[in-house]
């Protein structure tokens, strides 16, 4: 099939990079880091949550991205984060979304091969690859909790992935949405054996890990790493000090902007391959 997103998880795998995809909030944010990933000459995903898709729109995400990465200098993927919503990855997908992400992992194996398996269906007959999740990734992302989380294994994720039809798979490795209270215990094993395979390997819950974290996960195979909290954080830290001046609108959305590409660009830099200090 041929689709962006999985071309440039592919490029990843083969050159033992990670992609960056980042859970983008508004025209500003999409603006500062397709800037970023061309400052870096890396190829980027942006990754609207469900939330933000429902509050703006499916097909004005879609037409604000297409604007923007018409003529970007490196190659931009579209794709949904995270959704439980069956009607809702099938408006992206008729829309011509790149990707959607779908959340099931909650449910049991064989339900979430079922229902994860159905929009697989519809949205390869229309050219657009489906990310699949196995395990529950704790802490909360796009409102949805996944409480303490579950584990991942090998075996039931291979099943998940055969089974299932998904072009990239996410495995719960011990990551967290969210902030870490502490150091993660990661399954480093785990990640090194399904990234010896074909499907690319998504890591969720990126925020707080790590440089040497990162470079670890990239090394053994990880394709395409998560950042949500770590833009949200830059954007609004940014906007609170900047509301304690006297400063004009345009001049605020230009701080805000350059702050959040700034940011961005370190983890974009960073699992590209460079030492990059967070």
């Amino acid at each position: 099939m041929d689709n962006l997103f999985i071309d440039i998880l592919r490029d990843s795998q083969r050159t033992r990079t990670g992609t960056a995809s980042i859970n983008i909030l508004n025209y500003s944010t999409a603006r500062a880091i397709i800037e970023a990933a061309e400052q870096a000459r890396r190829d980027v995903i942006l990754q609207p949550s469900s939330s933000t898709v429902k509050s703006y729109g499916v097909q004005p995400i879609f037409d604000m991205v297409q604007i923007l990465r018409k003529n970007a200098r490196v190659r931009v993927a579209l794709h949904l984060d995270h959704c439980r919503d069956t009607a809702l990855a099938l408006a992206c997908v008729d829309a011509g979304w790149d990707a959607v992400m779908m959340d099931f992992s909650a449910l049991p194996l064989q339900q979430n091969i079922e229902k994860t398996g159905e929009v697989v269906r519809y949205a390869h007959a229309r050219g657009v690859a489906v990310e699949g999740e196995i395990g529950v990734i704790s802490g909360v992302e796009d409102e949805i909790s996944g409480g303490a989380g579950s584990a991942a294994n090998y075996d039931d994720t291979v099943a998940f992935v055969k089974a299932s039809g998904i072009d990239a798979i996410a495995p719960a490795i011990g990551t967290a949405h969210g902030v870490y209270k502490h150091a993660p215990k990661l399954n480093y094993e785990l990640v090194e054996q399904l990234g010896r395979r074909e499907t690319p390997l998504v890591v969720h819950g990126g925020t707080g890990l790590s440089e040497e974290t990162f470079h670890k996960l990239v090394a053994l195979g990880a394709a395409k790493i998560n950042i949500s909290t770590a833009l949200k954080n830059i954007y609004l830290n940014t906007a609170r000090e900047l509301l304690k001046t006297d400063i004009a609108p345009v001049k605020f959305d230009l701080a805000v902007y350059e702050a959040c590409r700034n940011e961005m660009s370190k983890y974009i830099r960073l699992f590209g391959g460079e030492d990059v200090k967070l």
